[in-house]
Parts: structure tokens; sequence; C-alpha cells
């Protein structure tokens, strides 16, 4: 029935306000009064999508595919390119999908109005977490109207505080006279009389659901005024009282079909025939659909529809209380034919409520792998976990390793160690059994050994997950080739993580051939990774850059651009490119790989994406930006259990305070890591002992040089015999500092000489010039006759330009002219918003310190040196 004061709010039509909450219990007419705005709205040429929520849309993959799928009713350009990341994989999260859907948003000129009913249904943080990003940072052409029945629980207080939100509740949505009096009308073919109507209004309290409810009941009553009077005496509650009077004026067949119906959240008339044996199902729905009982449309072709939930609520638990068998029966009945018909998900959860544990378990292990791997449903997966009895998922392995498998995204480390315990246990129960299945015995332990070294990589242990991964492949060879490759990848990280670059590049080649014959693409994604972190451990810059080019070039073509895996690409390719002091190009790929860094990468790309973000920074001379870069990935690598993440970081906090001169804060911070000692003295464990040789000799060479030197011997002697290029590289350089600090400038200007030798062919030149003025005295005092001819002497001459170039010696700004990106003109113009710096980063989906990263990127570009020079520099050149 049309209700004009709401129907054409012009507040909602003409889009005033930003967010549109209608919050009110169930049978207020929330759903509907969203409809009209949306047919409204459609007349009217305004874009608009629709979503309904659901209890599965708590899974954060599947309702950003949902809500991908509404916005691109709207435009279908909305999320195009990440849609079939969310297919392949969702271990990069949220972030990147939602950036990637705001700059869709952004390039889009027109109003689009997003309907989310329902919301009460989705209480997971993340989805929820998702939500509040879109309201407050989206677009602001993107309008939201919401339909709950409990508070939306959402950050809405800014938009509150900006007069950007219109609130709706019980109060705004109950039937007036005038309203009642209508309705009565249009239902019963005539006027009811206003005593009669305000006994109705005043029993109901304007309540449209009651309302509509007393109408069927009048319809189909001989005495009306009779039935009014007892309704309005009656202590009964209100539905049940008027559910009850609908019930009894349905004969027996449509009380069992409605009955039958209301079991589903959505019904069509193939599930309605399969559940009820109607062969006229189609019927009996379009006659319920005439009477007004109810019936809700999901689509605009009423394919599928669905009963209003308060409604139907007392329809299935009258079914349930007064049948319970026949109740449940229906629910199987109902899941078979979602089943057979390719509906999974809701099939299992029907059995799931109809607590028919075997045929569940049963589906769930025939689809966990798909669910999991391919889509990404990790949620799904561990919500029917917290549901399914734990004896009936012993039955079915599958379903308990992707479990755990779910679990490694992740941090519930105690959790995942507890699902690997369990299956564990269940080996040895199946081995000990007289008649046991010794193929499924094998293939359950191949699945968790796998699980097993994955992990330990996961967790950035190489040399037990290389282990693990070497034993696995040894002991199942006719293992899938799928599951070979994954094993491939943990064995070259072993290698890495030992030094052995040869050997892990040959398991890459045969690792690549596994997973080329199997299209494994996504394992295939990390192999192009491991190659290039490979390459970077041996020194071989330039190989790393051709692995990183073809491995993007690959996710591209086979995984659709994977904003993971680009991000952990890009990163390796901005540490190559600092160091090849390419700033621009570094500044450039750093770009495009901070959004997934801090929640998917592994350790070495995490440490690459701190190191370099940090020494850029000391490259515009900012200290304490480079300090906080610093710390807030070493935190990082605390929360995330990433041990070297953290020690590497304190290590080059360690150096650049040394370099400083700050000699005393370089020992607190080894002092504070356990890396203060040389390892000749302090038997230290081998990650302490290689910062402490590459950290804490540049403040203990100022003391003990001699030491260092000694120190250093070793290390030297080792890293060239393994062919570790950077490395000799680094400690060559550090050797010569000692040297040079010892007096013995003769052994440092050779040591120099070597280590430019070693650097001139593979482009190393910031391990030179990073060491500053300590290391310019050296080079300043090199003899170029004695390098004349050989490849060192160009770089020689480089290095001694640059030591004194204006650039080096006043930190002119990185950037200067070149254009902004495209995530610069995204905070520029949230700086026009006059948002804050913390809202701005919590917008951008990154911490205080990488945003001031960022705006020192514009600030240079824009040539100013503040927020207010920027903006008023924008604007002249019509940026904003």
């Amino acid at each position: 029935m049309p209700r004009p004061r709401l129907d054409s709010s012009s507040d909602v039509l003409d889009g005033i306000f930003q967010v549109v909450v209608v919050a009110a219990p169930a049978g207020y007419g929330k759903s509907t009064l969203m409809a009209r705005w949306h047919a409204q709205l459609l007349k009217r040429g305004v874009s608009c999508a629709w979503l309904s929520l659901d209890e599965d849309d708590n899974d954060a993959a599947r309702f950003l595919r949902h809500l991908i799928a509404a916005l691109q009713m709207a435009n279908a350009h909305v999320g195009k390119d990440v849609a079939e990341d969310l297919i392949a994989d969702f271990a990069s999260g949220s972030r990147s999908v939602l950036e990637a859907i705001a700059g869709d948003l952004a390039q889009v000129q027109h109003r689009i109005v997003l309907f989310l009913d329902d919301l009460q249904l989705v209480e997971g943080p993340e989805v929820r977490a998702i939500l509040d990003w879109l309201i407050n940072y989206a677009p602001r052409h993107l309008q939201y109207v919401i339909g709950t029945r409990q508070d939306p629980g959402l950050r809405l207080s800014g938009l509150r505080v900006r007069s950007q939100l219109l609130e709706l509740g019980a109060e705004q949505l109950r039937f007036d006279a005038a309203e009642a009096g209508q309705l009565y009308k249009s239902r019963l073919g005539q006027e009811l009389p206003a005593l009669d109507l305000q006994i109705l209004l005043t029993k109901t309290e304007g309540w449209p659901a009651a309302l509509e409810l007393a109408a069927l009941v009048l319809a189909g009553s001989s005495k009306p005024k009779a039935f009014i009077q007892h309704f309005a005496g009656t202590d009964t509650s209100v539905v049940d009282y008027l559910g009850d009077m609908v019930l009894s004026q349905m004969d027996e067949r449509t009380r069992d079909i409605v009955f039958r119906i209301s079991m589903f959240d959505r019904i069509c008339v193939p599930l309605a025939r399969a559940i009820t044996d109607a062969n006229d199902a189609e019927e009996v729905l379009l006659g319920l659909r005439t009477r007004n009982l109810f019936l809700i449309p999901l689509d605009r072709s009423w394919e599928w529809v669905r009963f209003h939930h308060l409604v139907g609520e007392f329809f299935r638990e009258t079914f349930r209380r007064t049948a319970p068998a026949q109740a449940r029966e229906c629910l199987v009945r109902g899941a078979r034919w979602l089943h057979a018909n390719q509906h999974v998900e809701e099939a299992v959860n029907y059995m799931i409520r109809a607590q028919e544990w075997e045929g569940a378990t049963h589906w769930i292990s025939e689809s966990v792998e798909e669910l999991v791997f391919r889509c990404g449903y990790h949620q799904t997966i561990l919500r029917w976990m917290n549901a399914l009895p734990e004896v009936c998922v012993d039955r079915y392995p599958a379903i308990r390793i992707h479990y755990a498998f779910a679990l490694s995204f992740y941090p519930r480390y105690q959790d995942y160690e507890a699902q690997i315990y369990r299956l564990q246990q269940l080996l040895q129960n199946l081995e000990t059994q007289t008649h046991h299945d010794a193929r499924g015995i094998d293939e359950l332990r191949c699945a968790v050994e796998m699980q097993v070294a994955m992990s330990r990589a996961l967790r950035d242990d190489g040399m037990r997950g290389g282990e693990l991964a070497a034993a696995w492949l040894a002991r199942w060879p006719k293992a899938s080739l799928w599951r070979k490759g994954v094993m491939g990848n943990v064995l070259s990280f072993g290698h890495k993580t030992r030094g052995h670059i040869d050997a892990g590049l040959e398991v890459i080649a045969e690792t690549r051939r596994w997973l080329e014959q199997s299209e494994g693409y996504y394992p295939l994604a990390w192999t192009a990774y491991v190659e290039a972190v490979l390459h970077l451990k041996r020194g071989s810059y330039f190989d790393a850059r051709l692995a990183c080019t073809r491995g993007l070039e690959f996710v591209e073509r086979k995984l659709h651009g994977h904003p993971g895996q680009t991000s952990l690409l890009h990163t390796l390719l901005a540490g190559i490119c600092y160091e090849f002091d390419e700033i621009e190009q570094a500044l450039a790929h750093l770009e495009l790989a901070l959004s997934s860094v801090n929640e998917y990468a592994p350790a070495d790309a995490v440490i690459v994406a701190y190191l370099t973000q940090a020494r850029i920074q000391l490259l515009r001379q900012d200290e304490s930006g480079a300090l906080a870069m610093l710390r807030e990935g070493q935190e990082l690598g605390q929360q995330r259990g990433l041990r070297r993440v953290t020690l590497s970081l304190a290590a080059e906090e360690c150096r650049s305070f040394a370099r400083a001169g700050r000699h005393e804060e370089a020992r607190l911070v080894a002092t504070r890591f356990d890396f203060h000692e040389l390892p000749a003295r302090s038997g230290a464990a081998p990650l302490n002992a290689d910062k402490a040789l590459r950290a804490a000799s540049r403040y203990l060479l100022k003391e003990s040089p001699r030491v260092v030197v000694e120190a250093l011997d070793t290390a030297i002697d080792n890293s060239q015999q393994r062919e570790l290029a950077h490395r000799s590289v680094e400690l060559l350089v550090l050797r010569a500092l000692a040297e040079k600090e010892d007096g013995d400038w003769a052994s440092a200007l050779a040591d120099l000489r070597r280590a430019l030798t070693i650097a001139a062919p593979r482009n190393y030149v910031r391990v030179f010039l990073d060491e500053g003025r300590e290391l310019g005295a050296l080079i300043d005092r090199l003899d170029m006759e004695q390098l004349r001819g050989s490849e060192a002497a160009p770089l020689a001459r480089r290095l001694q330009r640059a030591m004194y170039s204006p650039d080096v010696q006043d930190g002119a700004p990185i950037g200067k002219g070149e254009e902004l990106t495209k995530r610069e003109l995204s905070i520029l113009k949230r700086l026009e918003t006059g948002l804050s710096n913390r809202e701005i980063a919590e917008a951008i989906f990154v911490s205080e310190g990488t945003l001031k990263w960022h705006l020192h990127n514009v600030y240079g570009k824009l040539n100013v040196k503040n927020r207010t020079g920027a903006m008023a520099r924008a604007r002249a050149l019509r940026i904003l």
C-alpha cells in the first residue's frame, strides 16, 4: 500500500544524506519501503544496487562477491578486475579488494545508491569492518540505504555530526489512522468503522505487520466485530494470536504447504514442488501472493521469494513444535534438491539445521577443497566446523585438513595445532584397526604432512619446513603434481634459508614443471616469488628482477592480477630498484606493493618493504620518519610471530644510529635484541650472530676495530665460498671501515677495491652510498689509475661524484616534478576533506607512519612542505 509521507521522501530520493538507516523490529515494512525507494530512483534514472544479506554473508569473501555483483548492476565496471581474484583466492584479505572497488567507484561520475537489507543477519567482525570502511571512506557519490531490525552497530557518529545521516525508526514507520484506514479499505473493499479502526490501532500500536495480519483474518471472518472485540481483550502475543487465526482459515493442504516452504530462507517453484509433492506448486505460490500472505520477491521476476521474516518465523516455529519429524524431513528433502541443483552451501546449511550430520559431513567432504582452495570461503568452513559434531568430522578427514588450512590464514595458531594433533591422533587410531584402509591412511598422512610442512614455511621456519618438504617428496613420489609443486616451493625456500642457492634453483625448475602440468596457477605464482628471493639471497639482482617481471606477467595472465601475489613481486622489485639507485622506480613499485604487505606477505617481503621505505625516508633526511617505519615493522614482526622480521629491522635501526654517530643508542638497540656481541665471543644463535656482524660491527668498529676485522674475516670467506655476492660486498665495506678506523688504510683500500670489483657487474650502488661520509673518505682516496680499464672504474667514478653531489648533501626532494600516482591523488583528495592523518591512514589501510611516507611523496612532487601548501599547489595546477 502506498505511503506518500515515506515513499516520496526527498531526503532519500534527492540524495541529501550520505547514509539512510531504517531500523525497526520485524514487521514494520522496512524492506517494502526500501523497495519503493529503489523503484522510484530507477524511474528517475539513478543507478541502484540491491543486496539482501543472510547469515552466509558473514564470510567476508562471499560477502564481497555478492557486493561486487550488486554494484555491477549499477555499473558493470565496478570490481571487474578483482572479481576473478576472489574466485581464485582470498588469502590477501579484503583491503586490496576494497581499494580496487573504491578506485573503480571514483571513476564513476554519477550517483549510485546501494541498498543493504537485513543487516542484522551479518555479525562477523570482518564483514562489519568492510561496511564501516565503505560507509566512511568510499567515494561520496555512493549513497547507502540500510535496513536492519536493530541498531546497525556501525561507525556512524561522524556522519551524524556532519548531518549526513538520516535515521528512521519504528516511530516513523508506524501506521497512523489515515494509513490504517486506507489499508483496510484496500483489503476489505470497504471502510472500517472508526471505533473498530481505533481499537486495532491501539492494540497493534500501529505495527504494520499486525495490521496486515488482522486484515487477513477480517477478510475471511463472518463476524468481524466479534473478532475485533476478542482480539482487543486477549493477552496472547499479537503475532501468535493473529497467526493462529490466519492458519485456522486455511485448508489442511494449504497449511502444510505454507509450513514447508517457511522452513527455507528462499523458495522457488521447483524447490516448493520437491518439498511438498504439489504438482501445482506454481499456482499455490501465486495464490499465496494474491492473498497478500507476506511473500516477498527476491528478484524482479518473482522466481525466488521468501516469507516476511516475522510471519515466516511464526510458521516455521509452529511447524517445528507441532510436527518436528515432518519439519526435519522437509529440510532434508529441500537440502537434497538444492544439492542436486548445485546450491551446495545452502544444501549443507539445511542439513545442519536438520541435524542430519552424516549427509552434511559427506557433502562438505566432497566440496570443501573447492570452497576453501578455489573460492576462499574460509569463514564458511570455520562456521560449519563450529556446528558439526567432532565424531562426524572424524569420519571425513578431508574436512579437518581443509579446516586446518583455513585456520592457517588467521592468527589462531593454537586452534591450528589442535587440528593437526587431532588428525595425527586419527591416523594412529586408524592404523591400530584390524581391517584398516591402507590407501585411505596413506592419503590422510600425505595431506597432514604436507600441511605441517607448509605451516612451517608460512611461519618463516625455512630450515624445518625444508627438511619436512624433502622428507615428504621422498615419501610420496606418486602424490599429485599439484601437491608436489606446493612442497617444491617449501623445499626451495628451505634451501634459500640455508644459503644453498643452486640446490634451490634446481628444485624451482622441477617445481615449475609439476605445476605447469597440473595447471596449479596459484602455487606457480609462489614459485616466481621464491625464485626471485633465491636470486636476491645470492645477490643476483638482475636475475631476481627478471623473475619478478616474468612472475607479474604470469599473475596478470593466469590469476587476473591477483593483488596479494602482485604485491609480493612489486615489493621485491622496489628493493632491487633501490639498490640500483633507481629511486623513482622504487617508489613506483612500493606504491603498488604496500596494500597487502602487512597482512599477507612472508618475512622476506615484509623486510624488504620496511627497509626500502625507511631508507628512502633517510634519503629525505627524515630520521624520525625512518625510525618510526622501522619500529612499526618490528612490531608487525612480533605480532605475526616473524622473529627474523623483528631482528632484521632492529639491526637496520642499529645501523642507522651508528651511521649517524649515535653509538650509545645503537648499542642499546643491539643489547635489547641480543646481537650486541660479535660471534667469536658471544656464541649467539645464527640469526643473532648474523645481525651482530652486519649491524653491531658498525658501532663496535669505533672502539675495537681490530676485533671487528678479525670477526669479519671468517664471515667474508664464508660468503664468498657460498657465492653470496651482495653479502660479500656489504661485509667487505664493513671491514674496510674497520681497517680505516684501525689506521690500516692500505688494507681498507684493498677491501674497497675488492668490493667494487664484485659490485660493478651486478650494479650495486646504494650499499656504498648509504654508508655516507665514513666511506666517502675511502672512496676519495681510490687510485683511479690503478682501476683504469676495469669494470670497477665507472662505479668508482660514479660514487666519487655522488658522495659530494648536492642531492646527497642537502637531501633534495625525491619525486620532484613527477606526476602523482593514483594512490597519491586519492590521498590528496582526502586531505581536501579535512580528514586527520589517522582517518586517512585508516581509509587507505595503512599505518600513520606509512601515510607520512606517502605524504612525503606528494609534498616532494608538488614541491611544497605541508598540507596547506599541497592544497594550494594542487588547486593552482587544477589537480583538485
